[in-house]
């Protein structure tokens, strides 16, 4: 059914979605106001400030995709055909991910104009392409490798292979290690050149 497959393309746009204006705007703002300099003077590290900021996030992804599912669960009888586990990974890899990009994208960036210009350069694209709604199958041949390289295509094709299809780790290892690497690689950078002010 179209209710199957639409509903892990919206768990995963909204957990990308959550992460760069729950993240990145929020730390954008803050710098714009002035209130990122204040901790200068505290004895908190930048890395402790930056993680605090992407738990809570994950935290409140996990809430809402659980609303989510418990909503297509009892509306449309969706189930979990696959692993659990690997479903959980997965969506914790995801949130990493796009946490990642999220801090990279905020850590120098200190006028919001600029900030909504540059989160919406990188999801809108991804929610367009990433085969949310309809199957990126459908664009041009030539395309659909560099589309399937897309973060959010990662997250939603794993998390679809796992509920419809039955899949387990085994299937999801791949898209598991490149997600948890792209928020490494990112944060890593992120932190590199974070500034407070």
């Amino acid at each position: 059914r179209y209710i199957d497959f639409l509903v892990p393309g919206l768990i995963a746009m909204g957990v990308m979605m959550s992460c760069m204006w729950g993240v990145s705007y929020a730390i954008i703002e803050r710098r714009s106001k002035k209130l990122l300099r204040r901790m200068i003077a505290t004895p908190m590290k930048r890395s402790n400030f930056l993680i605090a900021l992407i738990a809570v996030r994950i935290l409140m992804n996990f809430v809402e995709a659980g609303l989510l599912f418990l909503f297509a669960w009892l509306a449309f009888n969706i189930t979990i055909q696959g692993n659990v586990a690997a479903l959980f990974v997965l969506f914790i890899a995801g949130n990493f991910a796009f946490a990642g990009i999220s801090i990279f994208i905020s850590s120098h960036t200190a006028k919001t104009e600029i900030g909504n210009g540059l989160i919406n350069a990188l999801s809108m694209p991804m929610m367009v392409l990433s085969g949310v709604f309809f199957s990126y199958h459908n664009f041009p041949e030539w395309s659909i490798p560099v589309i399937q390289k897309f973060p959010l295509t990662m997250m939603a094709d794993g998390m679809r292979s796992i509920m419809i299809e039955g899949a387990g780790f085994q299937e999801t290892t791949m898209s598991i290690a490149i997600l948890a690497l792209t928020g490494l690689v990112f944060f890593v950078a992120g932190m590199r050149i974070f500034r407070w002010h």
